[in-house]
């Protein structure tokens, strides 16, 4: 039995090779496929990006950080 769980996070993506939406499903797919995540399990798939929020740069830091929303 699979349960879907929606899960916010900030993400901080240094460059986009790819469109955001592929590369946010990538970092998310690195960070979370195949592990198990307290409360929730066993992740196996990034189901569905539900929004982005952000393009914001922390001073001092080169990279773009984004609020995700993910099912």
């Amino acid at each position: 039995m699979f349960f879907l769980s929606l899960i916010e996070l900030t993400l901080r993506l240094p460059s986009l090779d790819l469109s955001l939406n592929e590369t946010i499903k990538g970092e998310l797919e690195s960070q979370f496929l195949d592990k198990v995540i307290a409360n929730l399990g066993l992740c196996v798939s990034v189901y569905d990006i539900r929004s982005i929020d952000g393009d914001f740069v922390f001073p001092g830091d080169g990279a773009s950080t984004y609020t995700v929303c993910v099912i």
